[in-house]
């Protein structure tokens, strides 16, 4: 009964991870192939192999860019598999292009935790403005109905926040030490 109970508190702890990373995991295999069922196929796989080795996953670390880990083999093996059928690119070419991806999103990382910093420091107005038009998802049109302001009005206001915005990610990613 004692392990019975621990399967599955080890199942409910799996599941409730894989739940809170799947999305990304699978956008990431989906940005890798571009190809739905293929990435549905591989998405399985990884899952697969996270269950089998989630023993091996340390608690308390980035469960998600685990699963990442697990990915990109069954990425890289998806292509070699292609490789044989049609010549595609080496293994050296795939694997730089993984890197690639990798790099930049730590880039956007970075970029998104400025951009958080930065938002901290705009005025009420503004940041209220930011907020109604990206969270709430509206067209200008909607907004400028919303709030009560000219189309055109709004346009000027937001390329100026935009650029306070733009100027104000590159100078605190300069700060931190970053490009």
């Amino acid at each position: 009964m004692d392990l019975e109970r621990r399967e599955q508190s080890r199942s409910d702890e799996f599941f409730k991870l894989l739940m809170n990373s799947q999305k990304v995991i699978y956008a990431y295999i989906l940005s890798m192939v571009h190809n739905c069922p293929d990435a549905d196929d591989i998405m399985q796989e990884t899952m697969t192999l996270m269950w089998e080795r989630f023993d091996e996953f340390e608690r308390g670390s980035n469960f998600g860019a685990w699963g990442i880990k697990i990915a990109r083999f069954k990425i890289l093996n998806y292509f070699k598999s292609k490789n044989r059928d049609e010549e595609l690119f080496d293994e050296s070419l795939l694997t730089q292009i993984l890197d690639c991806y990798h790099r930049k999103m730590d880039e956007m990382k970075v970029r998104i935790s400025a951009l958080q910093e930065c938002l901290k420091k705009l005025d009420k107005r503004d940041k209220k403005l930011i907020e109604i038009r990206y969270e709430q998802g509206l067209k200008i049109t909607e907004l400028a109905e919303r709030i009560e302001r000219p189309v055109q009005g709004l346009y000027k206001a937001l390329a100026r926040i935009h650029t306070v915005l733009h100027r104000c990610v590159n100078q605190t990613i300069h700060q931190w030490g970053f490009r």
